[in-house]
Formats: C-alpha cells, structure tokens, sequence
C-alpha cells in the first residue's frame, strides 16, 4: 500500500542568478489529479515575487513537479532573453 503523502507539497529550486529568491512549485491533489503552482518568492519572507503559472490535470504528483520544473525554467529563460534585448 502507497503511504499517504499530506498535500499541498513544496519543493523549492534555487535560482543560479539570484541569491535572494527561489523557485517554488506547489503541488496540490484535486480528486484524482495534480495540480503545480509555479512561482518566484523571496528566500527569506516567502513571499511571493512572481507567479508563473498554474500546471493542471496532471496524473500524478512526480509529473506534476516535472511540468512545473519545465514551466519555471521555460520562464526564466524567456526573462533573461528580454534582458539581452534591453
């Protein structure tokens, strides 16, 4: 039998560029799927700096926290673009 897992779950990605923010991805179960939120806080506070974007209907956890890894990284990648253009 699978152990239970207490949801929503954090997982936190350090940011290569940025000592004082982190990435977050937080998934949630809604029934039978997983949903990942995606966002930017501040290390210290928590707070929340910037949100990405929301991963739904996901058929588990782990798939979850891979499409939200993907959409974090897609997004950072588009910033630091913007910022060559500037």
């Amino acid at each position: 039998m699978r152990a239970m897992t207490e949801f929503p779950v954090e997982k936190y990605i350090e940011l290569e560029n940025n000592p004082y923010l982190l990435g977050r991805i937080s998934i949630n179960q809604v029934k039978e799927n997983f949903h990942a939120e995606v966002d930017i806080i501040h290390k210290e506070s928590h707070k929340i700096f910037k949100h990405v974007d929301i991963v739904y209907n996901q058929y588990s956890a782990e798939e979850a926290l891979i499409v939200g890894v993907q959409r974090l990284r897609q997004f950072l990648e588009s910033v630091e673009k913007q910022s060559q253009y500037h």
